[in-house]
């Protein structure tokens, strides 16, 4: 039976969402009222579930129909103006808060701030010994930060004005992987709901390296699913593919193992037949070639450090619990508990809590991470069921793969973690919003009922481990 492709997200989607927002922010109130979530943070809230939720109906549904050339213009110049006007609004705003530009409880970011300097005063010359003490996957944020204040000087708006540059141009890229693999209307939707992403939005006013680790990863899976997708190789995007992939290794070791992961997969699996096998042997050989040069012992040794799985994962709820302020429910935390819930999760905070001011600033953008998951779920189900999956390997391969790994890891529940996966949880919710249909549609409410349940759940559980109800 043919199948009509929708080219929007649907009001009666959108409106149940903001309606299930306001409930569940009121019964939290009602049911902590002691601990209720600070009215800064719940004006926070609202604009991002609002205005992620209201625009993304007018715009999918008004920018359908603009030549592509127009739209392309469109998504990148407001996708820009919108990480520019945080960018600008957060400088100020932290100084007020923190009084520093950077954001609550800053460590990482004041310790690349500090690394891309002292690169400059060392020189380019003494590398080793400006970012020695770094582990590989932080050495190369720092470096680029020092590129930015050498041509710039060390002012640490510059290198967030490039975030919303790079934040723009990544959308660009979702929208490029999201129409070579589900057609023209998902790329659409994808890039439009990347562009209001308040994740996404959030992050290019910190100094913290994710949003060009981001588009790093994403100019590389785009490059990885143009090649398997050609006809032909070219020394050019074979070079730039291999590079792209060796440099998240400097940024994130698992990201660039979950990546590559996904390409060999897509060599090895991939139903499509445009390339032949003596093209999959040469591209093989090539990144194996490129990645044995890069992966060093140190990078090994991160390896293993990630995957060290159930025992390092213990370790790290254990310390959660024994800590100032920790939690003394989270030692219950394990990757049996925490695999369900990787397509959903991280769950937002809806409770005043002293210590997680990032986490209730966007508590907004956490709840919209629950809400689309309904059509990740929905897209992996039409894939499965109209034996698709091989044809989208590469992108199937690095959800799953990374997901896994971050589900074993400890930092399973750490919405900066979970970041570079969502540019393929949008693709994902994109094709899934044009699968809509009465029968299907039928399970949102049902869905909307059971993720209210698990919020309250969750912030009950972040109280009781405090003693705090």
């Amino acid at each position: 039976m043919k199948t009509t492709i929708v080219p929007y997200l649907p009001r009666h989607y959108t409106q149940l969402a903001m309606i299930a927002f306001v409930i569940v922010l009121s019964l939290c109130f009602l049911l902590f009222r002691g601990r209720a979530l600070p009215l800064l943070w719940v004006v926070f809230a609202f604009i991002e579930v609002i205005g992620f939720f209201y625009f993304a109906h007018v715009l999918t549904k008004e920018w359908s129909s603009f030549p592509e050339k127009l739209f392309r213009q469109k998504l990148f110049g407001i996708a820009f103006m919108l990480r520019l006007v945080w960018v600008v609004f957060s400088y100020f705003f932290f100084i007020y808060h923190t009084d520093q530009p950077f954001a609550f409880s800053a460590a990482d970011s004041l310790m690349y701030h500090d690394a891309g300097i002292g690169v400059l005063i060392n020189g380019y010359n003494n590398l080793s010994y400006s970012l020695g003490n770094l582990a590989i996957s932080d050495k190369g944020f720092p470096f680029y930060l020092s590129l930015i204040y050498f041509v710039f000087g060390n002012y640490v708006i510059i290198p967030r004005i490039f975030n919303a540059l790079i934040g723009a141009w990544s959308a660009i890229l979702i929208y490029k992987i999201a129409k070579r693999n589900f057609g023209e209307r998902a790329g659409r939707i994808a890039g439009i709901l990347a562009m209001l992403l308040p994740n996404f939005i959030y992050y290019a006013g910190l100094h913290l390296k994710e949003p060009l680790m981001v588009f790093l990863l994403l100019a590389f899976m785009e490059r990885a699913d143009y090649l398997l997708r050609g006809n032909k190789i070219t020394f050019f995007n074979l070079l730039l593919t291999g590079l792209l992939g060796a440099s998240l290794f400097f940024f994130r070791t698992v990201l660039g193992l979950s990546a590559i992961f996904a390409l060999f997969s897509a060599l090895l699996l991939s139903k499509r037949m445009a390339v032949n096998w003596m093209n999959r042997m040469i591209m093989s050989f090539w990144f194996l070639l490129v990645i044995w040069f890069f992966l060093s012992a140190r990078i090994q040794g991160e390896i293993n450090y990630y995957l060290q799985g159930q025992d390092q994962q213990e370790v790290n709820m254990q310390f959660r619990t024994a800590r100032e302020h920790g939690n003394t429910l989270a030692s219950y935390g394990s990757t049996m508990v925490f695999v369900p819930f990787m397509f959903v999760a991280p769950f937002p905070t809806f409770v005043n809590i002293e210590i997680q001011k990032q986490q209730m600033l966007l508590s907004g953008g956490y709840f919209v991470r629950n809400i689309y998951a309904f059509f990740v779920i929905l897209a992996l189900y039409f894939l499965y069921r109209r034996k698709m999956l091989r044809q989208h390997i590469l992108i199937l391969a690095f959800t799953f793969s990374y997901l896994f790994i971050l589900a074993k890891s400890s930092f399973a529940i750490s919405e900066r973690f979970h970041l570079p996966v969502v540019p393929f949880l949008l693709i994902l919710a994109a094709f899934g919003i044009t699968q809509i249909h009465p029968r299907n549609k039928k399970y949102f409410l049902p869905y909307i009922v059971l993720l209210i349940v698990l919020v309250i759940g969750w912030n009950w559980f972040k109280l009781a481990g405090r003693g705090a109800v």
